[in-house]
């Protein structure tokens, strides 16, 4: 059987853990109308151990945080440096492409280019488990409330860059660098990627959804997230400075009402009281996707 042709785009995935989350991704790719040119995977403290697969190029690269926080803003940069292509696809390691995302995504970004957000649909647990097949994901999979509704394959422009999120999104490798990527000063989890979306839409890149669909693999969260407590409250800090607005509203509410910040928008007081137990942190362990 003839391999799917490449499309002149770069695939980005960071990972940290995950590996059967990143297999599955693998596995996705082999059954995608096309493949990407290169796919490029940068562990976060790590080296990446992946099978190599024929028709499929990978790149891997490694790059070092602090031990303690994720450095994504970093990885992502670093991935972006290792492209040779003009089309890049960031996908984060517990998404699976659908057959058809980057067709859909090189076609938008040929005709329109913009920083486009994909249509991630969440799988229920054990739908990525064991012989799946992405026809089978497809029937299983929901969309995210927060997303709009697109006919399938179709795009509409967009002024709402603070419902950008990183785990699925398309752009030029002229429009990253003319955005200076992602600042590396938001050390952790949170903040990063809505900083990215503002400052595209402060050097006035384009920003628009796409029926470009990925798969997010089930796995358990925190809700609030309080395993990424000290990060999203550094980060949200650096976020009000940078922008003078708060981000992450909803999740900085949820700690106050927790009693482990003081938290007033209005009065700009942000000030942390109390740190989470590990007893807080497993019970706000939930398997509901994360935002729903």
């Amino acid at each position: 059987m003839n391999q799917p042709r490449p499309l002149p785009i770069s695939v980005l995935t960071i990972v940290r853990g995950r590996q059967q989350h990143l297999l599955n991704q693998r596995r996705g790719w082999l059954e995608s109308a096309h493949r990407p040119a290169e796919w490029i995977i940068v562990g976060m403290d790590q080296d990446v151990d992946l099978p190599a697969v024929d028709g499929l190029p990978i790149r891997t690269s490694r790059i070092d945080g602090d031990g303690r926080h994720l450095p994504l803003a970093r990885a992502r940069n670093h991935a972006a440096e290792l492209c040779q292509n003009e089309h890049l696809i960031f996908l984060d390691v517990d998404c699976i492409a659908d057959a058809d995302m980057l067709v859909r995504f090189n076609r938008v970004l040929e005709e329109d280019p913009r920083l486009w957000m994909g249509s991630p649909r969440y799988l229920p647990a054990g739908a990525s488990d064991g012989d799946w097949q992405l026809d089978q994901l497809a029937g299983r999979a929901v969309r995210h409330p927060l997303q709009p509704v697109l006919p399938a394959g179709e795009c509409e422009a967009s002024d709402r860059y603070e419902l950008f999120w990183s785990l699925c999104f398309a752009t030029t490798a002229t429009d990253f660098a003319r955005s200076g990527g992602f600042d590396d000063s938001f050390d952790g989890y949170g903040g990063e990627d809505t900083d990215f979306a503002f400052t595209a839409k402060q050097c006035g890149i384009p920003f628009g959804f796409v029926d470009a669909v990925a798969y997010h693999q089930h796995h358990a969260v925190c809700k609030p997230p309080l395993n990424h407590f000290e990060a999203i409250v550094r980060n949200a800090r650096r976020f009000r400075q940078k922008w003078d607005e708060w981000p992450m509203r909803s999740w900085l509410d949820a700690f106050a009402e927790l009693g482990l910040i003081a938290f007033d928008a209005e009065r700009d007081q942000l000030d942390v009281l109390a740190h989470p137990t590990p007893d807080q942190v497993e019970q706000a362990k939930t398997l509901t996707p994360a935002g729903f």
